[in-house]
């Protein structure tokens, strides 16, 4: 126990609270619609994070470093971020990890790469240009892990870097520190500016614009909530809360076509034994965990559980999807909803895309 004690932590992690998590009633009463999905292309796909839809195809990038289209069953590489080797845990850096993707009304693909930055991508001929490296170093730190991104119409990128601390191969020790090194960056395409927007962040996640363009909203996944980031009128440059106390670490935010969003949760904060909440104000519990266990151990504790909250205009969350045990999905980093009510989801890990239509959901199967 002693030496125990004595042995260095991989991770100095901070203290801090949250509210008790929500009960899983009401809007979030527990079901199993997300068992009714389907999975796609099973074993031919590894880790389709984020998801865009263009002109019959649906886009996204993969734990093979690169970008690939889908038409049905044909799957489609269009373009490489980085060099191989790939497949190891120390080919990450240099082979690329494409995360957030988005394509504008122009049919122009802007894709951010954990390691390697912010790339401009042709779709129909493969051709790629970096606007940023992740060696740029800006206020004076560098960027560690690049993660999702929003394109205004007039240009503007809106991205977060999560760590400056910690690569995404590391990205369980950013949560079990639960630190404050993110950042949420703003790019301008046309005079090739950068600058922070908020600094101080704790792993700021997934980005989305509102239907406006008059304010961003950006997930905070350690601190469970999404932030408010006004961009016009009186309140430009102001950040409050928009929604508070998830249910669970929140990932990627997108549109839904009600109106409101879509927020996938990586992982649950269980009501009746929320261990996460438990740890956060007991940082020695958490830096000695991580003396023990190494990165996938500690991710193999943690229960599957799948679920994805829609939240209206307000951040209040009107309608949640769970697959409790995880069977179909076990966790979502994304949903895309091409039309209404037909969604798909994306993971940071699964070797497939999932696809669950809600209008197809009758009556017997919605409990």
């Amino acid at each position: 126990m002693v030496i125990l004690i004595l042995l260095p932590s991989p991770v100095q992690p901070k203290s801090f609270s949250l509210p008790d998590p929500p009960a899983f009633e009401g809007v979030l009463a527990q079901n199993k619609k997300l068992q009714r999905a389907k999975r796609l292309l099973e074993g031919q796909i590894a880790g389709p994070e984020s998801l865009e839809f263009h002109e019959g195809a649906i886009y996204t990038g993969t734990l093979d470093g690169k970008i690939v289209k889908i038409v049905g069953e044909t799957i489609q590489s269009i373009a490489v971020l980085g060099t191989p080797p790939c497949g190891k845990f120390e080919d990450e850096p240099t082979c690329g990890r494409p995360l957030g993707i988005r394509i504008t009304k122009d049919g122009t693909m802007y894709a951010l790469d954990a390691y390697l930055g912010l790339f401009q991508v042709n779709i129909k001929t493969g051709d790629v240009n970096q606007l940023i490296s992740s060696e740029l170093v800006v206020d004076g730190k560098p960027f560690k892990f690049l993660n999702d991104l929003a394109v205004s119409d007039d240009g503007i990128i809106y991205f977060t870097d999560s760590s400056y601390k910690w690569d995404r191969r590391h990205n369980r020790y950013l949560v079990v520190e639960a630190g404050d090194c993110g950042r949420l960056m703003w790019y301008n395409t046309a005079t090739k500016q950068i600058r922070t927007l908020l600094s101080n962040l704790h792993f700021p996640n997934g980005v989305e614009l509102s239907a406006k363009q008059d304010y961003l909203l950006m997930v905070e996944l350690t601190r469970a909530r999404v932030l408010k980031y006004h961009l016009k009128g009186p309140k430009s440059g102001k950040v409050e809360v928009f929604a508070d106390n998830l249910p669970g670490l929140p990932d990627n935010i997108r549109h839904s076509s009600g109106g409101g969003y879509w927020l996938a949760i990586a992982a649950i904060r269980n009501p009746k034994l929320p261990l996460f909440d438990i740890m956060a104000s007991r940082p020695w519990m958490r830096s000695l965990i991580m003396k023990i266990f190494d990165q996938e151990t500690f991710m193999k504790m943690i229960p599957k559980y799948g679920m994805v909250v829609e939240l209206d205009e307000n951040g209040r969350i009107i309608q949640s999807l769970h697959d409790p045990t995880g069977e179909v999905i076990p966790a979502v980093s994304e949903v895309l909803e091409i039309s209404p009510g037909e969604l798909y989801f994306g993971s940071y890990f699964a070797p497939f895309i999932g696809k669950l239509n809600l209008l197809e959901l009758d009556d017997s199967n919605k409990s």
